[in-house]
């Protein structure tokens, strides 16, 4: 399938084609209250989403062998059972049945449910690319799912979402009744934002419906705080008192409190708040797959100090170890802390189903790596170019790295 990937401008970026004014959103309405951004009256509202999805890439989407859990379809808030749109296929020998049916889709659709892409952020690579440009610019993880819905139709019941909504309209209208915003119909290149917790519904009028949610779940203060308690001191895990809920364990029980509250005082106090905020920014969301992984492989002899190699290995980034004299020491991210010993011995990066050990000289090459963008091999620092290269072909062969096509 040939795909046109997004095209940003500097003016005009994902959050941008979204939202419209940034400022307006984050100060009036993120986090707070639903709103609607109308398409602008010069793109006549049509194709302004087409480089993200279309109704021909849900056809080619649909065709091409999608299996659950994929896809999905409801109708007025019941999901169907699979054996309604799936069929038993062969293949390699094997019988599935949880390749989709386009016939029985179809059929269902004519029968007034709607179609649910899950996940398209991890399978159709335009929408991959604008959640990926769009989670770079909020800090917050995105997923996008798509919604095809017939005439007169409701695919899911009134309910709240625990994440927030970006709601894009691609093909057709959708009526829509939002708490706090009342009735509004959703047009080609309108969007419309929906926070979290605020409840919902909406259905078609006279014709097909296609809208791509976007969904952002919310890093917190909540959050930030609850991970600055788990490094607190391990006063705060000892057990309450045996008996506790008992009338005449009270006083033990509000002493236990006491003394946790006073711990998480004192560990307030002595916050590092910049240390505090260097965690939350070098923390790294998950990232859409990255395509790239086998033509990597298959060239990686070819790979020199002219290649540029990228890093794709989910969190945690890496942890390193250090055994001198039998103590172990972390390093999060690649980055130091004070109190984590400066010379570890050796790098132990941990890839989820397997580590690979590299010496110390290796740690500034992977720090200059570990923001994810593309590094020219022949300008990874602390490493003479010979050593560059056999770094660059270890981090791709362990799929750690990709080659960079760009």
């Amino acid at each position: 399938m040939t795909v046109q990937l997004p095209s940003l401008s500097p003016h005009e970026t994902a959050l941008v084609r979204c939202v419209g004014d940034i400022h307006e959103f984050t100060s009036q309405f993120w986090g707070r209250r639903p709103f609607v951004k109308r398409a602008r009256a010069s793109d006549g509202g049509v194709d302004v989403f087409a480089d993200v999805l279309s109704l021909d890439a849900v056809d080619e989407f649909v065709a091409n062998g999608a299996r659950l859990p994929a896809i999905r379809m409801v109708a007025d808030g019941t999901p169907l059972t699979p054996t309604r749109f799936c069929s038993p296929t062969r293949l390699g020998g094997r019988q599935l049945d949880d390749v989709v049916d386009p016939v029985k889709v179809v059929a269902r659709l004519g029968e007034g449910a709607t179609l649910v892409l899950q996940s398209l952020h991890r399978t159709l690579p335009p929408v991959a690319a604008f959640v990926t440009c769009l989670q770079d610019e909020i800090s917050h993880p995105v997923q996008a799912n798509a919604y095809l819905t017939p005439p007169a139709a409701a695919g899911l019941a009134e309910h709240a979402d625990l994440h927030d909504v970006l709601a894009l309209q691609l093909h057709g209208s959708k009526r829509w009744w939002v708490e706090g915003l009342g009735d509004v119909t959703i047009r080609p290149g309108d969007v419309m934002y929906v926070p979290r917790g605020i409840r919902h519904r909406a259905a078609t009028s006279a014709a097909t419906s296609l809208h791509l949610t976007i969904g952002i779940i919310r890093v917190t203060r909540r959050q930030v705080i609850e991970r600055l308690l788990s490094d607190g001191p391990e006063t705060l895990d000892a057990p309450l008192p045996i008996g506790y809920r008992h009338r005449g364990q009270r006083s033990q029980l509000e002493r236990a409190i006491d003394s946790a509250l006073d711990d998480v005082l004192d560990l307030i106090g002595s916050t590092d708040l910049g240390a505090v905020a260097d965690r939350e920014q070098s923390r790294r969301l998950a990232r859409p797959p990255k395509a790239g992984r086998i033509l990597s492989i298959a060239r990686v002899d070819e790979l020199d100090a002219e290649t540029a190699i990228c890093w794709i290995a989910p969190e945690p980034l890496a942890r390193a170890v250090d055994e001198a004299d039998g103590r172990r020491s972390h390093w999060d991210g690649l980055r130091c802390h004070e109190h984590w010993s400066p010379r570890p011995e050796r790098i132990t990066i941990h890839l989820g189903d397997h580590t690979l050990t590299l010496p110390t000289t290796a740690l500034e090459a992977l720090r200059t790596l570990s923001n994810g963008r593309p590094v020219r091999v022949g300008n990874l620092p602390g490493l003479d170019e010979p050593s560059r290269v056999v770094l660059a072909k270890r981090l791709v062969r362990e799929a750690a790295c990709v080659v960079d096509a760009h």
